[in-house]
C-alpha cells in the first residue's frame, strides 16, 4: 500500500468511494430530519413516546377483526351453554323472587340477574336496599346494590299473589356470566335505542324471547317492527293489550316501535288504576321508563343502573335455541301416585259401618297404629285379630251383596213375568237361589193380573 499512487487508487475506486459517500450524505440528512421532527414533538422521549404509541394503535388496528370474531364466538358460546339450561333460568327467577321477598319491607325491588357456573348475582334498585344477609353476600368491589349467593343455596321461594311474577330475558354477556332483565319490574315502558341496526337488532331479540316464553296471546306485535309482519295500529292495539288477562301476575306485553299518541296517563305517572301492559319500545320515549342504551359494537347499558353487558351475539345465539326457552309460567306437573291404590271396589257405595271396618283393615295391613277405642265399635287386642274379624265380615258382606243380586235379578224377572209367561219360571229359580242364600228379606210384590176375562161372560 506504501507504493501505491494515491491518485491511481481513487481512480480505480471512484465508483465504490461515490457510492459510500452517498449512502454516508443520505443518512446524515435522514438524522437530521428526524431530530428536527423530534425536537418538534418535545426531545428524545417525547418523540419516542410517540412512535411507540403510534405502533401501538396500528397493530390493534390490524388485530380488532380477529379479536372481536373470537370475543363473539366467546360470547356466543356462553349464551347457547347457558341458556340452553333450564335450571339457568329458572335460577335467574328464583334469585329474583327471593331478592323481592327479602327487599320487600324496604320497598326495593331486583332489575337485573347475572348467573354464572356456580354463582348467580341481583343487581337492586332503592334508596335503601340494606346489607346483604345468609345466604348472601357482597363480592370485593361491588357496591351494596348486587347481592351474590350459589346456586346450590338459593332460598325456596313460595309465589305470592300480591308480587308480580319475575319475567326475565336474556340481555347478553357480563363477564362469564349470563346477563338477564326483568321487564316486569319497574317501569311499564321498556326502551331500546342507540346505533340503528343494533337497536333494532336487540329490540326484535326480547320480543322473540317474550313471544317465546309467555303463554299464547299474551305478547301483541303493533305493525311496523318488522318489515315482513303486518301487526295492529298502535292504539288498536293498545286498548286490545288493556282487556288481556294477567295470569298469576304476568302483565301481558305491547312490541312496537311507536307509543300512542296522546300518551295514556297511565304511562306518564304512577297510579292507583289497574296494571296495564307492558311496553317494549324501540327507539326514544316518554314517560316512566327502563331505557337500554346499545352501540354499534352491540354493547348495552341501563341507564340509571350499574350494567353493562355485551349483547353483539345474542341474536345469532336466540337462533339456534328460541325453541328450547322454558316458559315463564312451567307446566303443571302430572299427578303421583303417592300412597297405595284404594281397593277394586272403590266404586261400591258402603255403609258407614263398612266404611269403618275397610280403614281398620287397611291400617292393619301396614301395620300403623289402630284408632283408639272410643272411636271403634268392636274391641280388638291386636291387629293380627282385627284382620281376621275383618276378612270374616268381607266375606258375609260378599255373600249379603250376591243375595241382594240375585233378589233384584229375580225382582226384574217376575216384573217382566207378565208379559213373558215363560218368564215365571225362571224368576222363581231366582228367588229360589236368592232365598237360599238366606240374607234378602226383600219379598217379590204381588204382580197384577193381566188375564182377559171378558170371553168368560154370556
Amino acid at each position: 500500500m506504501r507504493n501505491t499512487d494515491p491518485i491511481a487508487f481513487i481512480n480505480e475506486h471512484r465508483d465504490t468511494i461515490f457510492r459510500v459517500m452517498g449512502v454516508l450524505a443520505v443518512l446524515l440528512v435522514l438524522f437530521l430530519v428526524i431530530r428536527w421532527l423530534a425536537m418538534r414533538q418535545g426531545g428524545w422521549a417525547a418523540a419516542t413516546r410517540r412512535v411507540r404509541r403510534e405502533f401501538a394503535v396500528t397493530g390493534a388496528a390490524f388485530a380488532a377483526p380477529l379479536r372481536a370474531w373470537a370475543r363473539h364466538r366467546r360470547e356466543l358460546s356462553l349464551l347457547v351453554r347457558g341458556l340452553r339450561e333450564p335450571a339457568t333460568w329458572r335460577d335467574a327467577e328464583r334469585a329474583a323472587a327471593a331478592a323481592r321477598a327479602r327487599l320487600a319491607p324496604t320497598g326495593g325491588s331486583p332489575y337485573a340477574v347475572l348467573v354464572g357456573a356456580e354463582t348467580v348475582t341481583v343487581l337492586l334498585a332503592g334508596r335503601d336496599v340494606g346489607e346483604a344477609e345468609d345466604p348472601w353476600w357482597t363480592e370485593p368491589g361491588d357496591g351494596p346494590d348486587r347481592w351474590t349467593a350459589r346456586r346450590t343455596e338459593l332460598p325456596a321461594v313460595v309465589a305470592v299473589p300480591d308480587q308480580p311474577r319475575p319475567v326475565l330475558v336474556a340481555i347478553g354477556v357480563a363477564g362469564d356470566r349470563c346477563a338477564f332483565l326483568d321487564v316486569g319490574a319497574g317501569p311499564g315502558i321498556v326502551t331500546v335505542e342507540g346505533d340503528r341496526r343494533a337497536e333494532v337488532a336487540q329490540h326484535q331479540a326480547i320480543a322473540a324471547q317474550l313471544h317465546a316464553r309467555l303463554p299464547e296471546g299474551q305478547v301483541l306485535v303493533v305493525d311496523g317492527v318488522h318489515p315482513t309482519y303486518r301487526g295492529q295500529p298502535i292504539r288498536d292495539a293498545y286498548r286490545a293489550a288493556r282487556a288481556l288477562p294477567h295470569p298469576q301476575g304476568i302483565a301481558p306485553v305491547l312490541v312496537t316501535a311507536e307509543l300512542p299518541d296522546p300518551l295514556p296517563p297511565e304511562l306518564v305517572e304512577p297510579s292507583d288504576a289497574a296494571p296495564g301492559p307492558v311496553i317494549l319500545l324501540r327507539g326514544a320515549g316518554r314517560g316512566l321508563r327502563q331505557t337500554l342504551l346499545t352501540d354499534r359494537q352491540g354493547q348495552l347499558v341501563l341507564l340509571g343502573g350499574s350494567l353493562v353487558v355485551e349483547g353483539n351475539a345474542l341474536a345469532d345465539a336466540l337462533i339456534r335455541l328460541l325453541p328450547d326457552l322454558p316458559p315463564v309460567l312451567p307446566p303443571a306437573p302430572p299427578a303421583r301416585d303417592t300412597g297405595p291404590r284404594r281397593p277394586a271396589h272403590v266404586f261400591v257405595e258402603l255403609d258407614e259401618e263398612e266404611e269403618r271396618e275397610e280403614g281398620i283393615a287397611v291400617l292393619a295391613d301396614r301395620g300403623a297404629a289402630l284408632p283408639p277405642e272410643a272411636e271403634r265399635d268392636d274391641e280388638v287386642a291386636h291387629p293380627s285379630v282385627a284382620v281376621a274379624a275383618t276378612e270374616d265380615r268381607r266375606h258375609d258382606r260378599r255373600d249379603g251383596r250376591a243375595a241382594r243380586d240375585a233378589d233384584r235379578a229375580a225382582t226384574r224377572a217376575a216384573d217382566r213375568a207378565g208379559a213373558d209367561p215363560g218368564a215365571g219360571e225362571f224368576a222363581g229359580e231366582l228367588a229360589g237361589a236368592g232365598t237360599a242364600v238366606g240374607t234378602s228379606s226383600r219379598t217379590t210384590p204381588p204382580q197384577p193380573d193381566t188375564t182377559d176375562h171378558r170371553l168368560d161372560r154370556p
